[in-house]
C-alpha cells in the first residue's frame, strides 16, 4: 500500500493532508531547535508568543494558500482547507484549556517555560504552537484509520472499532514518547513516565477518539456536500465536552487507584519540587 493511497479520496481534503505532512518536518525542526536547543529557557514572552504564532498560523494558512482548483469554487473561509484548519484550531485551543489541569493534578506534568503570559498557568504560546502539532496529528490519524479500514475491509465493523480507537491512542502514545524526552526535562517532564505512557496515553488519547469522527467527517468523499464551518464548531464543542466528562470520570474514579491526585497543582516553574531539576542542577529523566 502506497503512502498516497492513505490520503483522502477527495482532492480538496487530500491537498490539506499533503500540505500538513510536508509542513511537519519544518515545524518539527523549528520546535526542536527552540526546545532542545535551550532557547526556550531564555526567551521572553514576546519571542515565545511570536514563535508559537508563526508556527501555528502557518499550519492554517498554508493549506488555504495551496488549495487545489476543486477547493477554489467557494470563498476561502468556506473551503475544505479553512474548515480543516478551523477544526484543529478549536481542538488545540480547547484541549489546552480543559486538559492542562488534568495533566497538572493527575499526571503530574511540570513546565519549566519562563512564560508569564499564561492562561490558568498554561503558557499562551503553547496554545498557538499546538495548532501545528494537531494538524499533523489529524493527517496521521486519518491515514492510519484509512489503512486499518483497508486492511479489514472484509470486516467493516471490526475495522471501524479498531480504526477509531487504535489510531488515536497510537498518536497519543507517540506524542508522549517523543516530547517527554531526556533532552527537554528542564522545560517539560512527568514525575512518573510509566504512568504517563500507560494511563496518561489513554487519558490523552480519548480526546483524539472524540476528534477523529469530526476530522473523518469533513469532506471525505468526492462530490459530497461541503461540511459548513458552523457544523465543525458544533462537532468540536461536542468532542471537547465529551472529553471533559471523560477526564472527570477518570480523575475521580480511576486515577485515585493509580496515583496521588492533587488539587490545583499548576506545576509551572516549580524547579526542584518535582521532575524539573533545580536551576543549576544536572538534568534528570524524572522519577520512575
Amino acid at each position: 500500500m502506497k503512502l498516497a493511497d492513505l490520503l483522502s479520496p477527495d482532492p480538496r481534503k487530500r491537498a490539506v493532508e499533503r500540505t500538513w505532512l510536508l509542513y511537519t518536518p519544518v515545524w518539527g525542526a523549528l520546535a526542536g531547535i527552540v526546545m532542545v536547543g535551550g532557547f526556550a529557557e531564555h526567551l521572553g514572552d514576546l519571542p515565545l508568543f511570536l514563535f508559537g504564532l508563526v508556527v501555528g498560523l502557518a499550519a492554517v494558512v498554508l493549506p488555504i494558500v495551496r488549495r487545489p482548483p476543486e477547493d477554489r469554487d467557494v470563498p476561502w473561509y468556506r473551503s475544505t482547507a479553512a474548515t480543516m484548519g478551523l477544526s484543529v484550531v478549536l481542538l488545540a485551543f480547547g484541549l489546552n484549556y480543559t486538559q492542562t489541569p488534568f495533566f497538572w493534578d493527575v499526571l503530574h506534568m511540570h513546565y519549566g517555560f519562563p512564560s508569564t503570559w499564561v492562561i490558568d498557568e498554561n503558557p499562551v504560546f503553547l496554545y498557538l504552537l499546538t495548532v501545528a502539532y494537531f494538524a499533523t496529528y489529524a493527517a496521521l490519524t486519518l491515514m492510519t484509520l484509512r489503512g486499518i479500514r483497508r486492511a479489514f475491509a472484509a470486516h467493516p465493523r471490526v475495522a471501524a472499532a479498531l480504526g477509531f480507537s487504535l489510531a488515536p491512542m497510537a498518536m497519543a502514545f507517540l506524542e508522549t514518547a517523543m516530547n517527554a524526552n531526556p533532552f527537554m526535562t528542564r522545560l517539560f517532564c512527568y514525575d512518573d513516565m510509566t504512568l504517563m505512557l500507560t494511563f496518561g496515553t489513554v487519558s490523552y488519547g480519548v480526546a483524539f477518539v472524540y476528534a477523529l469522527p469530526m476530522w473523518f467527517g469533513i469532506d471525505e468523499q468526492p462530490g459530497a456536500p461541503r461540511v459548513p464551518p458552523g457544523r465543525v464548531v458544533v462537532w468540536a464543542c461536542a468532542a471537547l465536552y465529551a472529553d471533559l466528562i471523560t477526564l472527570d470520570l477518570l480523575r475521580y474514579h480511576v486515577a485515585p487507584h493509580l496515583t496521588v491526585v492533587e488539587t490545583d497543582a499548576h506545576n509551572l516553574r516549580d524547579f526542584g519540587e518535582g521532575c524539573l531539576p533545580a536551576r543549576g542542577a544536572p538534568e534528570t529523566e524524572g522519577a520512575p
